[in-house]
């Protein structure tokens, strides 16, 4: 199994939370800004979501299967104390949420621009990510390593995240109508009625982000199974998303320096 050398800095799965609610809070940037987003930045997240999703089938399918999961790369960021089929749904299911919201920021700049260059590609890893969402939760539910109160643990990740997606899209889906993209869209109108629909946060200036950065934290706390190590696909289609931005003195960019690209070992 992968080992980790103690006292070794590891970028966590929980902190996927952070730079989601970041990329989320500095949306407009991105969306209003002159250039756009380049092709290479948009290939490199294509490939590495294509990876990272047949990593994941394949895993979830030698599960149903019975197989021991032992590919090395595989096994990465998978817990030691839990079946893995618990860690690969922890992993799917933050790994939506960042998913939904950068596929409503990317949809956000084509229709800015009225043009639809970005939108197939985005929704093309949003379906598969919905894809593989639903098969791990319908593994989860079958499989007779988990345990009642973990299956319960992942079902209340799970609404979490769905609430917290919702909560981080509704300004841009008010904004260019991509209620589509909500898990409830009557929740996510009254999220922006009730906080955003009066001024755009300023995520500087704002108490708003803090306290919504604060209460992201406490519903993804960096222990257990969010404290696992993020996987290489994780960092790379980070990486990406980052590279979109303008500029190396953003706050994100500036987050990714100071986190997601802190070396790790295997």
């Amino acid at each position: 199994m992968i080992s980790h050398p103690a006292g070794q800095n590891v970028v966590k799965l929980a902190y996927l939370v952070e730079v989601t609610a970041l990329v989320s809070a500095h949306s407009q940037l991105l969306i209003e800004q002159s250039d756009q987003v380049s092709n290479t930045v948009l290939g490199d997240y294509y490939i590495h979501s294509r990876n990272r999703f047949n990593r994941w089938m394949r895993d979830l399918n030698d599960i149903q299967k019975g197989v021991e999961i032992r590919d090395p790369l595989h096994l990465f960021g998978l817990s030691l104390k839990r079946p893995p089929v618990q860690s690969i749904a922890e992993q799917i299911i933050i790994n939506d949420l960042m998913n939904r919201v950068w596929t409503v920021v990317l949809i956000a700049c084509d229709r800015q621009r009225g043009e639809s260059r970005i939108e197939p590609l985005a929704r093309n890893v949003f379906h598969s990510h919905v894809t593989i969402r639903r098969k791990v939760l319908r593994v989860c539910l079958d499989d007779a390593t988990l345990q009642p109160e973990q299956v319960i643990h992942i079902n209340k990740l799970r609404a979490s995240s769905e609430r917290w997606a919702d909560m981080l899209n509704c300004s841009l889906m008010a904004a260019y109508d991509l209620w589509s993209f909500s898990f409830d869209e009557t929740r996510a109108r009254e999220f922006f009625h009730d906080r955003f629909h009066q001024e755009r946060l300023d995520p500087e200036h704002n108490d708003a982000w803090s306290l919504i950065l604060a209460g992201l934290r406490h519903s993804f706390p960096d222990i257990d199974g969010l404290a696992t190590p993020l996987h290489d696909d994780d960092r790379m289609i980070t990486r990406s998303i980052i590279d979109s931005f303008p500029g190396d003195r953003h706050p994100v960019a500036a987050w990714t320096r100071s986190t997601v690209e802190k070396t790790r070992s295997a």
